[in-house]
């Protein structure tokens, strides 16, 4: 998949949108499975335009159409796999995130009129709040792959640009719907790091104490794959 086949996304524009229970972030990968046939439509109308359409977190407590002012983001197919009674599994990955201004339901899906945002230019050197994060989070990993007895080095491959570092750290975490949501609304990197910072720091001690008895006691036990925070506000 060449970069030139990921459109462009800017401005405000006209959006098929796939309400779910799930934040995504720019950067991550979502994996889906299609199985009603509203939806089945919408992802051959994408696959037929930019292979674009729009992930807006809803849940069952939420009034429909999801709300004006919703923060979603743009998901890219990368990959198609075709199961039987027009059923099919896709590999998305996130691009850019958006506001929902309007809703339309003259399809058999949900559209949205949305305009499309990034954070604002940094005016100032975040350089060493990058570098504490990073430690921070990198510690995490290596105490969370210790007592998950995983193999291999802790994420050495991690942007310096605050904006995809954020999304990237954001989207490793296990957390709260509601944390999600918060971190993605967010329109300032540093302000983002900095609650990654705090979420990240209330854990790590307790991460490391349970990796230095693990590897002392040799269990076998297999944690989640992703890294479970408990953080209170």
């Amino acid at each position: 998949m060449s970069i030139q086949q990921i459109p462009h996304l800017e401005g405000i524009r006209r959006l098929k949108l796939f309400p779910l229970p799930v934040v995504l972030f720019p950067g991550a990968m979502l994996p889906l499975h299609i199985f009603e046939e509203r939806y089945k439509q919408m992802i051959r109308d994408a696959m037929e335009s930019d292979k674009v359409f729009g992930v807006t977190y809803t849940d069952q407590a939420d009034n429909w159409p999801p709300p004006v002012g919703r923060v979603g983001c743009a998901a890219f197919i990368l990959a198609t796999v075709p199961l039987t009674e027009g059923r099919m599994n896709l590999l998305t990955t996130g691009l850019r995130r958006y506001r929902a201004l309007s809703y339309s339901e003259e399809q058999p899906y949900l559209e949205g009129e949305v305009e499309f945002f990034q954070d604002e230019p940094v005016q100032e050197d975040l350089d060493s709040l990058i570098q504490e994060v990073k430690e921070t989070f990198r510690r995490v990993v290596r105490a969370t792959r210790i007592i998950n007895q995983n193999e291999g080095d802790a994420e050495d491959d991690l942007s310096d640009e605050p904006e995809d570092l954020s999304f990237a750290i954001a989207s490793s975490l296990q957390l709260e719907d509601r944390q999600k949501l918060e971190l993605v609304e967010l329109s300032n990197s540093k302000t983002r790091l900095q609650r990654l910072e705090t979420i990240l720091s209330s854990v790590v001690k307790k991460y490391e104490i349970r990796a230095m008895i693990h590897e002392k006691a040799k269990t076998n036990g297999h944690g989640p794959r992703k890294i479970v925070v408990e953080h209170e506000d």
